[in-house]
């Protein structure tokens, strides 16, 4: 009867606590998106958190196209704004290739902590971040051997031949 009690509240703390709802929000090219539901398991993802009301951002998509077509890592962008109308005004859309999803209220801005535009977070297979940044020069690392194995929680080890370029370089 005592291990009932004790089990009790642990289990309703988890509940609190760990399991956060899930947000549900569509992307720019119609479709519905749910986080974290659609982060993939066998590969590390990029969130790139943008805000279509700074123009700035728009410079940002075409970096990100590239970074989207390596398969190493998935990336997603997610836009904040405040206007719909804005939608029709993107003067890059037919080069968002990778999936947008678009945050007008903020919910999953808010919910990672977002305060400043652009942010990218790097997340495992299993959702943890364990990287963020807000300069696009900073994500291409996240794309490479030592990062992904960091993902995966494993150790790196370079190759031989690795190791004979850095020499000579």
């Amino acid at each position: 009867m005592r291990t009932k009690r004790i089990l009790l509240p642990s289990f309703l703390l988890g509940l609190g606590a760990g399991c956060a709802s899930p947000i549900a929000l569509h992307t720019y090219q119609g479709e519905v998106l749910v986080y974290p539901d659609f982060l993939p398991t066998n590969q590390p993802t990029v969130l790139a958190f943008l805000d279509g009301n700074d123009r700035r951002c728009d410079k940002l998509v075409k970096p990100l196209r590239a970074l989207a077509s390596r398969k190493e890592v998935y990336l997603v962008g997610v836009l904040s704004y405040d206007d719909n109308s804005f939608l029709e005004q993107i003067a890059t859309k037919r080069e968002i290739v990778f999936p947008m999803m678009l945050d007008p209220r903020r919910k999953m801005i808010d919910r990672l902590g977002i305060t400043r535009f652009p942010t990218y977070v790097y997340l495992t297979p299993q959702g943890k971040e364990i990287a963020r940044a807000f300069d696009i020069e900073k994500v291409t690392p996240w794309y490479t051997p030592p990062w992904i194995h960091r993902a995966f929680g494993r150790s790196y080890r370079k190759s031989e031949e690795d190791l004979a370029r850095d020499l000579d370089g």
